[in-house]
């Protein structure tokens, strides 16, 4: 099943980040460790299985309307992103900062690693 390939290695990379993340926030940025950083980790993971799933499924069913997916779940996932932040930034004001830089890092992260995957799959390699 060579979607397990993929969700074994989206694991490997949240547990990975997780640990850096972690150990960044024991040491060298323990001011500006926030307790939603978990749950940002989860969200992305998340965010990134479902866009995988779904543009997988729209390859092998409608291989046509896959780049219209494709741009239509970037945007959904990059409004997704802007609530967010807007959220955060209302209810916690104080620590915006540090919450954007770790969003930044990890949208990049993951979405490195989602294009990634998806070139691969475009291209028949997976």
């Amino acid at each position: 099943m060579p979607d397990s390939k993929f969700f074994t290695q989206l694991s490997v990379l949240t547990i990975i980040v997780g640990a850096f993340g972690g150990a960044f926030f024991l040491t060298i940025l323990k001011e500006y460790y926030l307790p939603i950083f978990p749950f940002m980790l989860v969200f992305f993971a998340l965010l990134t299985a479902s866009f995988y799933v779904i543009l997988k499924r729209t390859l092998n069913n409608k291989p046509k309307s896959f780049s219209n997916m494709f741009m239509g779940l970037s945007a959904g996932k990059l409004f997704s992103m802007l609530l967010l932040i807007v959220i955060y930034l209302i209810l916690r004001r104080e620590t915006v900062i540090p919450f954007l830089a770790g969003t930044f890092l990890l949208y990049l992260v993951f979405t490195f690693y989602e294009v990634k995957t998806l070139l691969g799959l475009v291209q028949g390699k997976e």
